[in-house]
């Protein structure tokens, strides 16, 4: 990919109604408009806020976030982690350290970066509303009834028939309910409590897992905890993921739950000492269609939300983006072409990242004997061959069509 500048809206470009205005849909939005579409966006929300504390961008997604043009706006706020260090998380002894910022630009041309949602959001939204080709419609409830409510509800707003309707409204998504196939969501068996810490907190820990610059990945069989910076170095944010068997509408006890499971005595401290941002339920959607074959298609955790463990959320969504609208713009292809090319090509890479993913839950959780193989295997492990085992995955380039 080399970066592109706006490309004017032509007459055989596609007019683009985009549902949702997460981080999903305005980067599938600037997608689309970069390569020439008309593209409007719906939000039903009166005004924009992202949920959530920070997120991590890899290199497969901050190469095409680079290709954007957005690079100089992105980097102002996000964080470059020089390590990823794994630990036990019963004895909180070192396993393996992988300088990861070093081995993303050396090795994947790109940087693995931190960044906190709101901010992402923000400047997605101020590159949205750089660009005459693109526009934003908050406090727009549509109507989801059917399929042909729904196209009927948005050519009447637009006075235009769309040539594509995209469905970037998440999890619970609106659009994916209406499509023939469409997938349910399902409950992981999984919560991630999430925690912002200081320096103070970070005190109660060992020295090696005290570091501020770093992301840390501390092991456990009753969970696995990352504790990375957040904006300022002088804070981190922590996810806690653990299992929760019981009914995912009610929240578990978070002190019962402490008391019920072999974390190293330090880590208690360091959670009971970090403010508490709260407990969300980890959900799955299942396997189902991604379009409807003809003008409909569904992008980010509307298609196919994950397990966080490979931490590929947002890379995933920002992957479909790019290759959807250079699917549609770019091929010369049919639109319903193009939504079969693209449900056939990011099924296949979707499907191998939530398998990995599924790898290492049961890596990050393991017990007894498997517990001390996984410590072994890391140990003996350079950092240069895991990072090979990752080729796949932070190498990967969208080719323009």
């Amino acid at each position: 990919m080399s970066s592109t500048d706006n490309i004017p809206p032509r007459p055989n470009t596609p007019l683009v109604a985009i549902i949702g205005a997460g981080i999903a849909g305005l980067c599938t939005a600037i997608a689309f408009a970069k390569f020439g579409a008309k593209v409007a966006i719906f939000e039903k929300a009166d005004e924009l806020g992202e949920v959530g504390a920070s997120l991590q961008l890899s290199p497969n997604a901050t190469h095409i976030l680079t290709d954007l043009g957005l690079l100089p706006a992105l980097q102002k706020h996000w964080i470059e982690p020089q390590s990823i260090c794994m630990t036990d998380g019963v004895s909180l002894k070192p396993i393996k350290t992988l300088p990861i910022a070093r081995l993303s630009r050396d090795e994947w041309h790109a940087p693995y970066a931190l960044m906190r949602r709101t901010d992402l959001q923000r400047e997605l939204l101020n590159a949205v509303r750089d660009m005459p080709n693109c526009e934003l419609r908050l406090s727009s409830e549509l109507n989801f009834a059917n399929i042909e409510s729904l196209q009927t509800d948005i050519e009447q707003r637009l006075e235009q028939k769309p040539d594509l309707v995209i469905g970037a409204d998440g999890v619970w998504s609106d659009t994916r309910s209406i499509l023939p196939n469409g997938a349910g969501v399902d409950y992981t068996g999984y919560v991630a409590w999430r925690f912002m810490t200081d320096t103070k907190a970070r005190a109660h820990m060992p020295a090696n897992i005290n570091n501020s610059s770093n992301i840390m990945l501390m092991m456990n069989g009753d969970g696995h905890i990352a504790l990375y910076p957040s904006d300022q170095y002088e804070q981190s944010n922590i996810v806690f993921v653990t299992e929760h068997l019981g009914d995912p509408h009610v929240t578990p006890d978070f002190d019962a739950m402490l008391l019920s499971m072999s974390l190293n005595p330090a880590t208690v401290r360091m959670l009971k000492s970090s403010d508490h941002l709260g407990c969300w339920t980890i959900n799955h959607v299942a396997e189902g269609a991604w379009t409807n074959g003809a003008n409909i298609a569904l992008i980010g955790d509307a298609a196919h939300a994950m397990s966080p463990f490979m931490a590929q959320g947002a890379a995933m969504a920002i992957e479909d983006a790019y290759v959807l609208a250079n699917l549609i713009c770019n091929s010369g292809q049919a639109v319903s072409q193009g939504l079969q090319q693209y449900e056939k090509r990011r099924k296949a890479r979707v499907d191998k990242v939530r398998t990995r993913a599924m790898t290492n839950r049961i890596a990050y959780h393991a017990k007894g004997p498997i517990r001390a193989a996984r410590n072994l295997v890391l140990t003996l492990k350079s950092p240069e061959s895991l990072c090979r085992d990752l080729n796949w995955l932070y190498g990967w380039r969208a080719e323009r069509e």
